[in-house]
């Protein structure tokens, strides 16, 4: 289950790095704060006072990802001769946390001012932080570089994680404390830049003055142009389309996906890849960055090449129980902090997932389609055949002729398909199912990634294997429509059990059936009919159980509720089966929401509470924010709407979905810039 920052936090971000704090800036010790980078909290406490008094917040927010501002103020007296004070914190997240504090003095005299700073850092790995138990086994401590520096430090045997902290100004220091004594000129400011740096053992890199991005608080006309904030930032969709369209809430939900997956974007060993989600999930997950990958395919290639690298680097090479690790398979999680580290939990590299192996397969075969690069296949197909072989190894737990995981309760995900919950998968009567677990549209994956690779191997001219293939997938929709059909529901089943019993609850599960094309075309129309059943569809999406199970709460993760990702990958299998109408209504649903939430931007998942005349989609409180495959949700739905046809060397637009004008202008395919 994820965890929630406090409500009225302030996150700025910069891939893997993200600072959290209160509304006035400081970082409140004891709770989610602090300034993050790879899996570690850094820092832990970030204490501002003027004259020993708290500054009582004016405003504050984001100006984008990585920027944030704080305004507050201090008063002492009224009139000219009265002690006022503004104090404005301007902070940039990069590869540290750049800070920009200005005391600016309102009144005709001259003042002096005491300006204190409390620092601190636990270290704490983020699985800490999340569960509330930071207990740290090593050593922690602060002591003075030099006149202008402060260093904290962590050590545990070989683990060790420093924080250094730089000032422009040489401060009084007391442990972590450090006091600066200002003097204010009538109407006058001063400001002092603190840099600080988490270290795991590269070495220091400098940080950019905040007020050379935005200008200085005290300055007239310092307004930058937009771009000039990302000066020497990789911009990681160079010339992204331009969308051009009357729907206006559709354009702002692109612009703020376009900055959203900026903020997502990390950088490992030179290939972009998204993150899964802020601010919890800043990491690698298969499963998030294949699928988020495929939706954003519209900006360009970098990010389906990037993904498809860094996952095929840490593919399992050998069994490791511990980490659940196989020849073949694709990581589902990668973790930096202390505890991965140490092996405490398995997440340095961890393989708890059944469904990113296939999709990796179907990544690299959309990147295939996309780009017709040859040599990337050729890169890749090493980790392609270890990752079908893991499939037909390995994941077959019972030789059935069906994936499955074991659905213990002893492994840290009890569930390893996208519904990773404890509880996700049950039987209409609540009922938790016991493993081996075949859940339904893990088998759809398979299918689908097969199919995709008998189309590499006849790029590569081996129709043989090819054949072979294809036949595989054949038997795997045979099996599969025996096995998952409900006859009296006229629905597939969520999952078989370890017993080889449907597991009966109607969910979401088999619209991802539809994406992978693995349903039977006589039966796709009734499949979209249960979708849009009362019982499941809210009216701002298709929840992921309905309403008339057992276990069924609209405040709950996977049982009742809505996730944008989910239900744009059912669109685009609607649209697969040429049910354009249905997939129209279900982008729709996703763009009537989008209208009703702050940015235009999707989180996670929303409550299942039905849609009301003039209602909003009803928060869920851990949701994360901004979060890859819904940020993706928004690209995939253009290529929806669009109705792209990716065979031969065109792309066309036929029957677009949408009433009103809609085009993408300079859309990346097989190395071309088209207009559709």
């Amino acid at each position: 289950m994820p965890y929630s920052v406090v409500s009225d936090s302030v996150v700025a971000s910069a891939g893997s790095v993200f600072a959290v704090s209160a509304p006035n800036g400081d970082i409140r010790p004891g709770g989610y704060d602090g300034l993050y980078a790879s899996d570690t909290r850094f820092l832990s406490k970030l204490l501002l006072t003027v004259d020993g008094h708290v500054p009582t917040l004016l405003s504050s927010g984001s100006l984008e990802h990585s920027l944030a501002i704080f305004y507050n103020t201090l008063r002492d007296g009224v009139g000219p001769n009265g002690k006022t004070f503004t104090v404005v914190r301007d902070r940039k997240v990069s590869h540290g946390l750049h800070e920009d504090v200005t005391v600016v003095n309102h009144s005709t005299q001259g003042r002096t001012a005491t300006l204190t700073l409390e620092f601190d850092a636990d270290f704490a790995d983020i699985f800490q932080v999340r569960s509330g138990d930071v207990q740290k086994r090593g050593t922690c401590e602060a002591e003075v570089v030099n006149e202008s520096s402060l260093r904290l430090w962590y050590q545990r045997g070989d683990f060790i994680r420093e924080t250094h902290i730089t000032f422009s100004v040489k401060p009084v220091f007391d442990g972590a404390t450090c006091v600066i004594d200002l003097s204010l000129p009538p109407k006058g400011s001063a400001a002092i830049c603190i840099a600080i740096v988490p270290v795991t053992g590269s070495e220091l890199r400098p940080l950019t003055c905040v007020r050379d991005l935005i200008g200085a608080p005290t300055e007239t006309g310092s307004i930058r142009a937009p771009r000039t904030i990302h000066e020497g930032e990789a911009d990681p969709f160079p010339g992204a389309p331009t969308l051009e369209t009357s729907h206006a809430d559709l354009r702002l939900a692109y612009e703020q996906a376009l900055v959203d997956i900026v903020s997502l974007r990390m950088d490992v060993d030179g290939d972009a890849i998204l993150a899964a989600g802020l601010p919890w999930f800043m990491a690698v997950f298969g499963r998030d960055s294949a699928l988020s990958a495929i939706q954003t395919k519209l900006l360009g290639p970098e990010l389906m090449v990037g993904t498809l690298r860094v996952l095929a680097r840490n593919q399992a090479t050998e069994i490791d129980e511990f980490r659940e690790a196989q020849p073949g398979k694709i990581p589902h999680e990668i973790r930096q902090g202390e505890l991965s580290v140490v092996s405490e939990i398995p997440h340095s590299r961890y393989y708890g997932s059944v469904d990113a192996t296939p999709l990796f397969l179907i990544l690299l075969s959309e990147a295939f389609k996309w780009t017709n690069d040859m040599d990337l296949i050729r890169e890749l197909l090493p980790a392609a055949e270890a990752a079908l072989q893991w499939i037909d190894e390995y994941g077959d737990l019972d030789g059935d002729g069906f994936i499955e995981y074991a659905g213990a309760a002893d492994r840290p995900l009890r569930n390893q398909c996208w519904k990773d919950s404890a509880d996700s998968i049950s039987f209409a009567d609540g009922r938790l199912a016991e493993g081996p677990i075949a859940v339904c549209e893990v088998q759809g994956y398979v299918y689908k990634a097969k199919l995709g690779m008998a189309e590499i191997y006849r790029a590569l001219n081996r129709p043989q294997r090819a054949d072979e293939l294809e036949r595989q997938a054949k038997r795997l929709r045979n099996q599969f429509e025996q096995a998952f059909w409900m006859s009296e529901s006229g629905y597939y089943a969520l999952a078989l059990d370890g017993q080889k019993r449907q597991v009966d609850s109607i969910t979401s599960n088999p619209g991802h059936c539809l994406w992978s094309g693995i349903v039977d075309p006589a039966r796709a129309r009734k499949v979209a009919e249960r979708l849009r059943s009362n019982d499941m569809f809210n009216g701002w999406g298709i929840r992921t159980l309905s309403s008339e199970m057992s276990r069924y709460d609209p405040m709950s993760y996977h049982n009742g509720s809505v996730w944008p990702h989910d239900n744009s990958i059912i669109a685009a299998g609607l649209a697969n089966y040429g049910l354009l109408a249905e997939a129209d209504d279900a982008v729709g649903s996703l763009l009537g929401a989008l209208a009703k939430l702050p940015g235009h931007r999707l989180p996670e998942l929303f409550a299942g509470y039905p849609r009301r005349t003039g209602s909003i989609p009803v928060s869920y409180p851990a949701a994360n924010s901004p979060q890859a495959w819904a940020t993706g949700v928004v690209i995939y739905s253009l290529e929806i709407l669009l109705h792209l046809n990716t065979s031969g060397e065109t792309l066309s637009s036929d029957s677009p979905l949408m009433s009103r004008p809609l085009s993408m202008r300079g859309v990346t395919f097989r190395g071309r810039k088209w207009d559709i």
